[in-house]
């Protein structure tokens, strides 16, 4: 045994991560089977495909921006005890959800629920604490497994309680075990071995990030309606610049920023939050554009309930719930930077065949999706491992929600893209006639051409995050002849 794993508690470490990985487990429950819920919320709620888009955005906006605030909290505080007040907050925020009397309500409490997207960083910092350093990429490939592992137990089960019973049974299914996390995280987990008490939450900063990322979301739902080129839309956009203008502006002043510039200047650090920016963004898009092509009528869509909708998905969760783990042993040895580039290009190539297969029929589509998820699990596990030995563990917090900030910033706009393209690009399908014979029964649903244009520019993004990892500085996770791990970085780059 090495004297760094000496120091360790495997027995811990392990049992730690099992729970903390069951917290991407139940979450995933939750998100997995809303997805495919969202043609039966548009319904429910009346209201438009641009629209429903707010479901995924609300959640990603209030997350993103309380991500950094919760990272902070998390370095000052102890970040078990801020993921245990997270948790609660979570499951409160869940069950007001399950209780939506109209849509507004929904946006409203989803946003809240959004506070879940802030327990992912501070659970990926607490394994980071807990593991010798040569066992972290298999401990991180691990939990991100257990992403899989959700997906694969909501796609058929939550699809088949939301179908039969209602997405807000699936919501009320999942309470006790978020109740059940909780307990264990408050009663199980050890306290962060390291804390950064002379740190300051940016609640300015946050708070200006907020406005200018909710426009810009507003901008996009609302520009099929007004039209692309209306006043009202380029007033929108222009104000949200504005305001990302005045974000910088305001971080710059600051001795402790929302967004560390200092870490930005790393260039690992900068690459791995760039390439987890445009990953969000992509992936979220290319997933929405998926559900709704799956469940609108044919002859443009496959006609899908949501339990076969969620049938069919499950090879993609299964897909990453394979890989990740693989990816994660195959990082220590070759290196994250190789795992990440290999994985970009999977993803890039088979995301572009779907919108070339589409036409083809179902099995094609599922097949190109599926090994589409495989480099996404491989980019997914790389990212935070790149991230993750190019920091000090007293900024650990902080960096690893900066990287869920720019994921989630991309993961924001993605689904309000996908309905703007859905709701700008249409096609008439004939659902019956009417009394009489003569007067047929027209519905505006979004065309082929919609999906396959999101899926044209997730892969665009997916290439862009394989030329990003080109210019990364290779990690190295462990030294075989056991001298000192380190970060192979020319000097002053470096932590």
């Amino acid at each position: 045994m090495s004297i760094a794993r000496a120091e360790y508690d495997l027995k811990y470490a392990y049992r730690a991560m099992a729970i903390l990985a069951s917290l991407a487990v139940i979450v995933m429950y939750i998100e997995g089977m809303l997805i495919p819920s969202l043609t039966e919320i548009e319904r429910e709620f009346g209201v438009t495909s641009s629209q429903v888009s707010w479901v995924l955005s609300s959640y990603l906006l209030s997350g993103t921006v309380l991500l950094p605030i919760v990272g902070k909290l998390g370095d000052i505080y102890g970040k078990k005890r801020v993921l245990s007040i997270v948790v609660i907050i979570y499951t409160i925020a869940v069950t007001l959800t399950s209780t939506s009397p109209s849509f507004t309500y929904l946006i409203v409490f989803r946003s809240i629920q959004g506070i879940g997207v802030t327990m992912f960083a501070l659970a990926f910092s607490l394994i980071r604490e807990e593991f010798p350093r040569e066992l972290i990429p298999r401990a991180q490939g691990l939990v991100s497994a257990a992403f899989g592992i959700g997906a694969a137990v909501a796609l058929p089960l939550g699809a088949y309680i939301s179908q039969y019973f209602g997405w807000r049974t699936t919501y009320h299914t999942a309470i006790p075990f978020v109740v059940l996390i909780a307990y264990l995280i408050l009663t199980r987990i050890r306290e962060s071995r390291y804390r950064n008490p002379g740190a300051k939450v940016d609640l300015p900063g946050a708070t200006v990030l907020g406005i200018s990322l909710g426009l810009l979301v507003y901008g996009l739902t609302e520009a099929p309606v007004w039209g692309w080129t209306s006043f009202n839309t380029i007033l929108t956009f222009l104000v949200a610049l504005l305001f990302l203008g005045i974000f910088i502006e305001v971080e710059r002043g600051r001795d402790q920023p929302l967004i560390n510039l200092t870490l930005l200047a790393r260039r690992n650090v900068l690459i791995a939050n760039l390439a987890a920016l445009v990953a969000g963004f992509g992936l979220f898009l290319f997933e929405q554009s998926l559900i709704i092509l799956l469940e609108e009528p044919k002859p443009v869509g496959f006609n899908l309930s949501i339990f076969d909708t969620g049938l069919y998905a499950i090879p993609m969760a299964v897909a990453q719930l394979i890989t990740a783990p693989v990816a994660g042993a195959l990082i220590t040895r070759v290196g994250a930077k190789r795992v990440l580039m290999t994985g970009a290009g999977i993803a890039a190539l088979f995301s572009l065949a779907t919108a070339l297969v589409a036409p083809l029929g179902l099995p094609a589509l599922i097949t190109a999706t599926t090994l589409a998820m495989v480099g996404v699990a491989a980019m997914n596990v790389s990212l935070i491992n790149i991230l993750v030995f190019s920091v000090e563990p007293q900024v650990m917090g902080v960096s690893t929600a900066m990287n869920s900030v720019f994921r989630n910033l991309g993961g924001t706009l993605g689904p309000a893209v996908a309905g703007s393209l859905e709701s700008t690009f249409t096609s008439l399908v004939l659902m019956g006639i009417l009394p009489g014979g003569k007067v047929p029964l027209l519905m505006s649903v979004p065309s082929l051409f919609a999906f396959q244009l999101g899926a044209v520019i997730s892969a665009l993004m997916v290439v862009l995050i394989g030329i990003l990892a080109n210019f990364s500085i290779e990690v190295i996770t462990w030294n075989r002849v056991q001298a000192t791990p380190h970060i192979n970085q020319p000097q002053g780059t470096g932590p």
